[in-house]
């Protein structure tokens, strides 16, 4: 399990977790490019990648490079990549396009992830790229740490209109972590900024990052394996959204029976407790919750691990949080 992390030192000052500095940017015919060498894959590996650019009006597509194959994952804000020289495009080898990561078959070595960006009239100055690679399904690690309690304003997805109220759990997290960043989000507009039109899921990944990036917030999204990752955020006053799923009886307490995929974000953990606003509740009053860690911990880490975190954003009571 390894993630690689890249952003300009004033980026990397604001973000919680290591990152090991700037990528190159080559100009291309159509926006700005980079290639990052990835570490050897192992079957049954997803890879999960994720740009952020402090930026208006772009696009950006990452594609993963095996000898002469490219597969390539869902353009986002602008039309699909050609392949690049000496590369087809394929989703029938032993890499697969699950539209916001990829899944690895077989044990893969010398890939590389190239990452094209369009609509730049230069190249990126202030971004955060994260690429993840671990296991699909692991044993998660509860951890030892905790933090403090961030108290988030609750929002219901339930409040949305029918027709996709039990399908916005994204934009409803988005909206929160938003607004307790300092941003005047609404859930229509979060809502409206995650749908992806294509498949019309209002939960790829990297459309709440960039709901997120029109109010300037950066941020990634990372496949984690515990939960002592993300205490650093809130103890610097920034939440996290975490990805779930859970069978029957796995998660006491839970707004739901069952989930194969669910969003609720992060707000605070104790010794026994993971605290997290869940907008599956049907009233604001009960959004507010809290699960037990090691059950938690399963049906957030066990398989996939997708968490989207944050920067904190420029402004003194984030950047300096009192107890």
């Amino acid at each position: 399990m390894q993630t690689l992390r890249f952003a300009p030192e004033v980026v990397a000052r604001r973000y919680c977790l290591p990152i090991g500095g700037p990528v190159s940017w080559q100009s291309t015919t159509d926006g700005y490019a980079t290639e990052i060498t990835l570490p050897d894959l192992a079957a049954d590996d997803i890879v999960v990648p994720s740009i952020t650019i402090d930026a208006d009006g772009y696009g950006h597509q990452f594609g993963l490079m095996t000898d002469a194959r490219i597969t390539l994952l869902a353009p986002i804000g602008m039309t699909a990549c050609s392949p690049s020289a000496g590369h087809s495009s394929s989703d029938t080898g032993p890499v697969k396009s699950q539209l916001d990561y990829f899944s690895v078959d077989e044990e893969i070595h010398g890939a590389t992830l190239r990452l094209r960006v369009s609509g730049l009239t230069r190249a990126p100055e202030h971004y955060l790229l994260t690429i993840s690679v671990r296991p699909r399904v692991i044993t998660p690690t509860i951890g030892v740490l905790t933090s403090r309690r961030l108290l988030v304003p609750p929002v219901s997805q339930m409040t949305a209109p029918r027709a996709i109220r039990r399908r916005i759990c994204s934009p409803a997290c988005v909206t929160m972590a938003a607004r307790f960043l300092g941003a005047g989000a609404t859930l229509a507009h979060a809502t409206r900024d995650c749908l992806h039109t294509p498949t019309g899921i209002y939960g790829v990944w990297p459309l709440a990052l960039r709901a997120m990036g029109r109010f300037g917030i950066l941020g990634s999204v990372e496949a984690l394996s515990d939960i002592d990752s993300v205490a650093p955020f809130l103890d610097r006053g920034v939440p996290a959204i975490a990805s779930i799923r859970f069978e029957p009886g796995e998660l006491p307490g839970a707004t739901l029976q069952r989930t194969s995929g669910h969003l609720v974000l992060i707000t605070g953990i104790d010794s026994t407790h993971v605290h997290v606003n869940d907008p599956a509740a049907t009233n604001p009053v009960d959004v507010v919750r809290s699960y037990p860690r090691e059950a938690f911990a399963r049906a957030w880490l066990r398989e996939r691990g997708a968490t989207y975190l944050f920067c904190a954003p420029v402004f003194s009571a984030i950047e300096e949080p009192q107890p």
